[in-house]
């Protein structure tokens, strides 16, 4: 058995939200977020996702902590961090006294402060009067959604992947955790050059791998990820459109499915069957399409059951669980999340999907079993760990999203 979503999580890797998510909520739309949501509690529940974690016995390991101790640790690392943080920052307008310091000042910069240049991406423009010198510090989109850390790479058995963002404001994300898998130590094997792939359109299930594309990876980069997965084959699955119309309710393959354990997957059926697959077998060195289908049938076909998940749970991050071990995962509390969900579409002013939701919503509480709370889901001996997040998904992200495995067991 191969790398898979259902190994035991032994090391995992976590961004908790800072200032840069301060900026975000400034300007939500134009920093990916759904709508304006409380920080203060964003950071309480990402805070209390790490516990659990940590009482499961999961090695949690921040990106900006790592980092920086690294950097105290080591010139070398150091080096590179005053580089990036360089480049990162713009001056105008410096005096003739001042061009020549810049790099001093940042080779004294301590470095938290270099890591807070590069997610915030400052430019200081300086300006001379009679009253003296004046600096105008604006900040040039900073890294908001840095705290979803699964997207910017693909983690495999024998090291990292590097991805390539389509959204201009999450692309310099990659760099930062290139940064981080460094600190690390951890081999990065390839770096997309050409198109676009991000993390939470892979799913690895042992002896094969489910590779997405559509709103936010892309055939192109995906083709070129394929031979570096280290799988004999990967079924490409082409992200159908939502029936609700928008590509934010179903933006990664993990938004519509995700796997439970061996044999056991959720997702929502009528989007996976309106997932067209190709599977692509290795051929020496090559990788050939030897075959099509849709995801229902191709996961049926390799002996997985299929845990159906309603539309109302999909677009409330229902198949967004982490998975720490065979059958056990840390969900989402999805009635806190339709909960804030309903009330953030509203200060937007979108009508069609508050009526969707709504409805779907209310027929499911009717009902009386939200996922993973269903009799079906206890059937299947599934464990489970509920948190709320009902604030961090305020920036259309889950639990696996703000989640990058470092290591499994298997």
């Amino acid at each position: 058995m191969g790398l898979s979503e259902w190994g035991r999580l032994t090391k995992v890797a976590i961004h908790r939200p800072g200032i840069e998510m301060f900026y975000g909520l400034l300007y939500p739309r134009a920093f990916l977020y759904e709508t304006v949501f409380s920080m203060d509690e964003a950071l309480y529940e990402h805070e209390n996702v790490e516990h659990v974690l940590a009482t499961e016995g999961v090695e949690v390991v921040r990106v900006k902590r790592t980092i920086v101790s690294v950097a105290r640790a080591s010139g070398e690392f150091r080096r590179i961090l005053v580089e990036r943080a360089v480049k990162s920052a713009r001056f105008i307008g410096l005096g003739e006294d001042d061009e020549g310091k810049v790099l001093e000042w940042f080779n004294e910069y301590d470095p938290e402060t270099l890591f807070n240049i590069i997610i915030l991406k400052p430019t200081i423009k300086v300006r001379r009067s009679r009253a003296g010198l004046r600096a105008v510090i604006t900040n040039t989109m900073p890294l908001a959604n840095l705290y979803f850390t699964r997207d910017q790479q693909l983690v495999t058995g024998d090291g990292v992947i590097m991805g390539r963002m389509r959204m201009p404001q999450r692309a310099p994300e990659v760099d930062v955790m290139e940064l981080f898998f460094k600190a690390l130590g951890a081999p990065i094997k390839y770096r997309l050059a050409r198109g676009f792939i991000e993390g939470g359109d892979f799913l690895p299930m042992g002896e094969f791998a489910l590779l997405g594309y559509g709103p936010r990876s892309d055939l192109n980069g995906a083709l070129m990820a394929i031979r570096h997965l280290g799988f004999d084959e990967v079924a490409l699955v082409k992200i159908p459109r939502h029936p609700w119309g928008s590509d934010m309710f179903i933006m990664h393959l993990d938004t519509y499915v995700n796997a439970l354990g061996d044999g056991l997957v959720a997702g929502n059926l009528m989007l996976m069957e309106d997932s067209q697959v190709a599977i692509y077998g290795k051929s020496g060195r090559r990788y050939v399409k030897v075959g099509e289908t849709t995801l229902d049938r191709y996961l049926r076909g390799k002996g997985f059951n299929i845990l159906k998940l309603t539309l109302a749970e999909q677009v409330a991050y229902a198949s967004n669980f982490l998975t720490v071990a065979d059958r056990k995962i840390i969900a989402p509390n999805l009635e806190m999340n339709m909960r804030k969900m309903l009330k953030r579409l509203s200060t937007i002013g979108d009508l069609k999907s508050i009526d969707l939701v709504k409805e779907a919503f209310n027929k499911i509480r009717a009902e009386g079993y939200v996922f993973p709370r269903r009799p079906d889901v206890l059937n299947e001996g599934i464990d489970f760990i509920e948190v709320d997040v009902s604030e961090l998904v305020g920036g259309f992200g889950g639990i696996h999203c703000m989640t990058t495995p470092i290591s499994r067991t298997h």
